[in-house]
């Protein structure tokens, strides 16, 4: 059985995140949720910091096992301020040192922007080293680790269970890359003139020259990944490989994907191509068949005309996604050949619920993109803290 570890500095807390998650039906039977108590946690956090400073001299992190190196997901809450592991450390200096120098799987930080947040520049938060950034409310969101339920679903949510077996492929990637040292266009399954078209504020997150960039030089010399002070090992390639693997899926998710003009998943392209919806295109329904993360074949699209456009190494990202710019050039798809032939219907795809809905039922808000679909659209559910709230009024 798989293992969940939370920790809050307030064990009533600690108790309410753990049964919140426990609730979930979808995790019985295959994921453990257990707390993490005071003093563990405190002991846990001193030797992780040993590991930094051992990490930083002899390159190695230690073979002592604790809590965290065998938590499967760990759920860590931002305001540790009572926490007795000293009260100026936040779960991201947490989620920091357990990345960097534990083996513990995905990371998941709570309220650190919010109670039940909704970012509208759909960037996320890159900065943080958490895998994902969520508040305490939807913990318990069923969709948020299993399929989808109608409801409150921000559409950029992976399912965790999935995402966190497709971590583990991400580091396998990153290991065997690493004898050659070959650059990260080629191990994520993208093309060296991709990488090269990409905006360069989002390309200087790899480094300075995204084209020849590797997950060493991306982890070691680009600033994003391990500190100037903990970026000194060039050799400890578990250290590299599962540090690299985390940044660069988060840069995919969160800074990369929602451009949807450098890679493109399925309900944004039928928003634009709906001749490629494989059913009744006067249907909503056949539409939201588009917004299930499944695999592609079974989104209800046309995979024929567009499969070779599509991302094969498809454990990078968590949906199926194609490259827009071959897209666009295609000639069978009949948006291309014959776009003053097309008619679009009267709905569009809410961000924070995964599915299409009537125009008349959405509200329409500009994402901090660089690409020309900025304009995109909410359900506006209750309760939901919808922020920046300027990006509603632009």
């Amino acid at each position: 059985m798989r293992k969940i570890l939370v920790y809050d500095d307030e064990k009533q807390f600690t108790e309410t995140l753990q049964a919140r998650i426990a609730g979930v039906a979808a995790l019985k039977g295959s994921f453990r949720v257990t707390p993490l108590k005071q003093d563990d946690f405190a002991a846990s956090v001193a030797a992780l910091s040993d590991r930094q400073k051992a990490f930083r001299t002899s390159r190695e992190v230690g073979t002592d096992q604790l809590p965290l190196d065998d938590a499967d997901i760990l759920v860590v809450d931002y305001d540790l301020l009572s926490s007795n592991a000293g009260p100026l450390l936040t779960g991201e200096t947490v989620a920091y040192l357990a990345r960097c120098f534990s083996s513990c799987g995905l990371i998941i930080g709570v309220n650190q922007y919010g109670e039940n947040p909704f970012d509208l520049t759909l960037k996320g938060h890159l900065e943080s080293f958490a895998d994902l950034n969520v508040g305490w409310l939807q913990l318990s969101n069923q969709n948020l680790w299993a399929t989808r339920k109608r409801g409150f679903r921000p559409w950029r949510w992976p399912i965790l269970p999935d995402y966190l077996h497709s971590f583990d492929a991400k580091v396998s990637d990153v290991k065997a890359s690493l004898a050659q040292d070959l650059p990260i266009w080629q191990v994520i399954g993208f093309s060296p003139e991709l990488f090269d078209a990409l905006p360069s504020s989002i390309a200087e997150f790899v480094g300075p020259d995204p084209r020849t960039a590797t997950f060493r030089q991306a982890v070691l010399q680009s600033g994003s990944a391990l500190r100037r002070k903990d970026a000194t090992c060039t050799r400890n390639e578990e250290v590299i490989a599962r540090v690299g693997a985390a940044r660069i899926s988060k840069w995919l998710e969160r800074w990369v994907l929602p451009e949807q003009d450098i890679i493109v998943d399925a309900p944004h392209l039928v928003s634009r191509y709906p001749s490629l919806i494989n059913g009744d295109v006067t249907d909503i329904e056949a539409w939201n068949k588009t917004a299930e993360l499944t695999s592609h074949d079974k989104l209800g699209l046309r995979v024929d005309v567009i499969d070779p456009f599509r991302l094969k190494r498809d454990h990078w990202i968590s949906r199926p996604v194609w490259f827009w710019d071959q897209l666009r050039e295609c000639e069978e798809i009949l948006e291309v050949s014959e776009p003053w032939s097309v008619e679009l219907p009267n709905w569009a795809f809410c961000e924070d619920a995964s599915r299409f809905y009537d125009h008349t039922q959405c509200s329409e808000f500009v994402a901090d993109t660089e690409s020309p679909f900025a304009r995109r659209f909410v359900r506006r559910f209750k309760g939901v803290q919808y922020r920046p709230k300027v990006r509603l009024s632009l």
